[in-house]
């Protein structure tokens, strides 16, 4: 009966232990679905490069490619900021203008928004890679990848 007892102590501890231990650390990079959509505010971005990975699937001849896209925003300013997103969805090229979601508080949190600038948008953009061509490089702020 002793042993029995021992078992199931044993046992109850090792669920404990693997529940406390499998819900301690969660390594996955954050999500947009993960944050309130209120505290975002849109704002232009431009490519700064792209790189793709391919997939294989189950038979040699079917192929497919996830496509990682390299942007910098806060392109108003003289610290730009950068990010990157993986396995993005939209037909973007490097040096094409688009929206990024960026966190009102932690600026270094974005998001890809959308792509296609509005007018006013557009000549940040503009103004920016202006900048760069002017200062002798290929994206102000931006260190080599």
């Amino acid at each position: 009966m002793k042993n029995l007892s021992k078992l199931l102590f044993l046992n109850f501890l090792f669920w404990v232990l693997l529940l406390v231990f499998s819900g301690c650390k969660n390594d996955r990079p954050l999500k947009y679905e993960d944050f309130d959509g209120d505290d975002f505010v849109q704002a232009p971005a431009v490519v700064t490069k792209i790189t793709r990975t391919p997939i294989v699937g189950n038979k040699s001849q079917v192929r497919w490619d996830k496509y990682n896209v390299y942007y910098a925003y806060n392109l108003e300013s003289d610290s730009i900021l950068v990010g990157m997103e993986m396995d993005v969805e939209l037909a973007l090229s490097e040096g094409d203008g688009f929206y990024v979601l960026v966190h009102k508080k932690d600026q270094n949190i974005s998001f890809i928004a959308g792509h296609r600038l509005l007018p006013r948008d557009k000549k940040i953009l503009d103004d920016y890679l202006t900048k760069s061509k002017e200062s002798g490089v290929k994206y102000f702020g931006v260190k080599k990848q």
